[in-house]
């Protein structure tokens, strides 16, 4: 059961927040304003589009009675890809360390938390499930992304507090990040000697 509503949506996140980015580093990267308003739409749109599926691929497969292994291994690879896009395109355009270190924090540790969930297909007996912990992580994350896209788009950078404060929010998803990641391997060390 592959191809699926469910699935189909778990894989149009895997295309709308690399392609999103796209469009938001044209918008950033632009020469004048005009550029911004050009391309901001699209990767707004984007954005929203994805979001909503990371909601609606879930319930739909429960829902349905489509849940299945390949989905429950594709949503948090999708969720990676899609919060991760956007985070190289901020960390790229910002160029602060106050802005690249938390962006290096979430990417590794999801860089490493996938590398090691897909080393253990077929070789584990009781996966570790995604914690509920990891779903705030990346609800926060995704109303990171939406600050930024309110910073930009409708303050317009005019807010030194609304900066300050979009970069506090990236520090505590990266914190949620590290604590996420943490908890992951805990419980991946209890099923593996238990």
């Amino acid at each position: 059961m592959i191809f699926t509503l469910p699935n189909i949506l778990t894989a149009f996140r895997l295309v709308a927040g690399p392609l999103g980015a796209v469009f938001l580093w044209w918008g950033l990267n632009a020469a004048d304003n005009e550029g911004l308003i050009r391309w901001w739409p699209y990767a707004l749109a984007l954005f929203i589009g994805g979001a909503v599926s990371d909601w609606l691929d879930g319930w739909l497969a429960r829902r349905l009675g489509q849940v299945s292994a390949f989905g429950a291994l594709l949503d948090p690879i999708a969720d990676k890809v899609f919060v991760g896009a956007f985070l190289i395109v901020f960390g790229l355009w910002s160029g602060l360390w106050l802005v690249t270190w938390p962006v290096a924090i979430i990417l590794s540790r999801d860089i490493v938390i996938t590398a090691i969930r897909l080393s253990r297909l077929g070789r584990e007996s009781v996966p570790v499930p995604v914690s509920l912990a990891a779903k705030v992580k990346t609800a926060v994350e995704m109303l990171m992304i939406a600050w930024f896209f309110a910073l930009i788009f409708l303050v317009r950078g005019d807010s030194i507090w609304a900066y300050e404060a979009w970069i506090v929010f990236l520090w505590i998803a990266a914190a949620l990040s590290l604590f996420t990641g943490l908890t992951y391997l805990r419980a991946l060390r209890k099923t593996s000697s238990g």
